[in-house]
């Protein structure tokens, strides 16, 4: 005959159940790590792409940018001299040229033979900016034609190099009361009347101021000047040729 199987008393019962309970918590503890941990690695895989991602879009905006600046008109002014400065002429006789003015009128420098002439050279960068040197100059050519632009025997032309579309040539004009001829230079795409009085821009650079007397013969150049140098000079040369 088959053994009886023995009966479990009431405490064994509650041992097994208790050993069985503790098996499941630990099972179910081991889960939890696990998910834990995997949620801890994914997420540490996706701060990593996400760090990566921004650390490409970084180096692409400098790239970027350092290419727009790249192709960007400086907004430093440009420099007047020339490479290499021309031999002297033999001759000190003016050079005409032509430019057009902020309002769009075309005008010739021999239209001002006869009279004295003062011409300025202004290097202008974009959203107009200009050196110190050529604060000075407009605004010592100001207390100049305060007191000679409404004489018949004197005229002042500014002609500025201004390099890029921008250059607020306008705003410059307004904010200095610039009252007499100002042009741009390099509104054709070349310096011409730089280079057509080069061996003066070169001794002085930007700001050179150049005076030139009734015969159509340059008398002076300066670099930085001030209204009580020019007004005597001016004086004299009106005196001349009656």
């Amino acid at each position: 005959m088959p053994k009886k199987k023995k009966k479990e008393s009431w405490k064994e019962k509650k041992r097994r159940a208790e050993l069985k309970r503790q098996r499941a918590l630990e099972a179910e503890r081991i889960r939890i790590e696990r998910e834990i941990e995997r949620r801890r690695a994914s997420k540490g895989r996706r701060t990593s792409f996400k760090v990566f991602g921004v650390i490409c879009l970084i180096a692409l905006v400098l790239i970027s940018f350092g290419y727009w600046q790249s192709i960007q008109p400086s907004t430093e002014p440009p420099e007047l001299k020339r490479e290499a400065p021309l031999s002297p002429s033999q001759t000190t006789l003016a050079s005409d040229f032509a430019l057009r003015d902020m309002n769009g009128t075309q005008f010739s420098l021999h239209k001002y033979g006869g009279k004295v002439i003062v011409i300025h050279f202004m290097g202008v960068g974009c959203q107009g900016k200009i050196y110190p040197i050529n604060d000075n100059q407009l605004k010592q050519l100001k207390t100049v034609c305060n007191s000679y632009c409404r004489s018949k025997e004197v005229a002042i032309i500014t002609v500025a190099v201004a390099s890029c579309p921008n250059s607020n040539l306008k705003e410059i004009r307004e904010s200095y009361g610039v009252a007499w001829f100002l042009g741009n230079d390099l509104e054709d795409g070349e310096m011409d009347v730089v280079q057509a009085y080069a061996r003066y821009v070169n001794e002085y650079g930007d700001g050179t101021v150049v005076l030139i007397d009734k015969t159509f013969h340059v008398r002076d150049s300066y670099g930085a000047i001030d209204a009580s140098t020019l007004f005597p000079k001016i004086d004299e040369l009106t005196k001349e040729g009656g």
